[in-house]
């Protein structure tokens, strides 16, 4: 009896594991490109989707991203001008986001867009979106990424904000709809917006205090990459 029973183990248990592997639960799923995984380098660069804010060129993100964005020059009411990359809807990692990088671009460099480009349109905001040629089109994917957007499909709110990045330390309540949290260490600011889609916005640590007096001056950071 004894051996019969000790037979039935030696067969049941191998049979029994080799079950458990086949038809027990999955490994966790280790996802990358999550928009709360971001880097900081000893030299205070951050990487955040896989690109290194004003290192990693334009041409890196639309090969990773397989799209071509549409890029334009915003000219602003008060003269000053922006270049924006929007790449529309992505996946980054699990979720879907709408994308849009800004290109570092000195201000002779953006002279010499507006001056080449083939059309100009007015815009809600008040600003002008210039179209670049094609010669300047290609010239732009050169340019290392400043800054990026990242508007999730999903709402956020503010304990999963919280959860997610941590305590901000400063919070900017902007009218009744809006409410900026600022990880200056990380170069975030996360813009929850009651009556319109949320925005996670990236630069480089070290122009953290300028993103602030941007959105202090009336910024809204929710700009071309809102808008559809």
């Amino acid at each position: 009896m004894l051996r019969k029973l000790i037979l039935t183990l030696t067969v049941a248990i191998p049979f029994f594991g080799l079950a458990f592997l086949l038809t027990g639960p999955p490994p966790s799923a280790h996802h990358e490109n999550l928009p709360w995984q971001i880097e900081i380098s000893p030299e205070g660069r951050s990487t955040v989707f896989g690109v290194e804010l004003e290192s990693t060129p334009l041409q890196s993100l639309r090969e990773q991203l397989r799209l071509v964005p549409s890029m334009a020059l915003f000219v602003m009411p008060d003269g000053s001008k922006r270049l924006e990359a929007y790449f529309g809807s992505v996946k980054l990692g699990p979720f879907e986001a709408n994308l849009l990088a800004v290109p570092a671009a000195d201000a002779s460099l953006l002279e010499g867009f507006a001056a080449r480009a083939v059309s100009s349109r007015p815009t809600p905001s008040g600003a002008r979106r210039l179209s670049l040629n094609d010669e300047d089109a290609r010239a732009v994917l050169d340019l290392p990424v400043r800054e990026l957007s990242y508007v999730p499909r999903a709402r956020y709110d503010d304990a999963e904000v919280r959860r997610r990045f941590g305590e901000p330390v400063q919070m900017l309540p902007i009218g009744d709809e809006r409410r900026y949290y600022l990880y200056p260490q990380r170069g975030l600011v996360v813009v929850l917006n009651s009556r319109g889609r949320d925005v996670l916005h990236y630069v480089a640590p070290r122009h953290f205090d300028a993103l602030t007096g941007r959105i202090m001056a009336g910024e809204t950071l929710l700009r071309s990459v809102t808008a559809e």
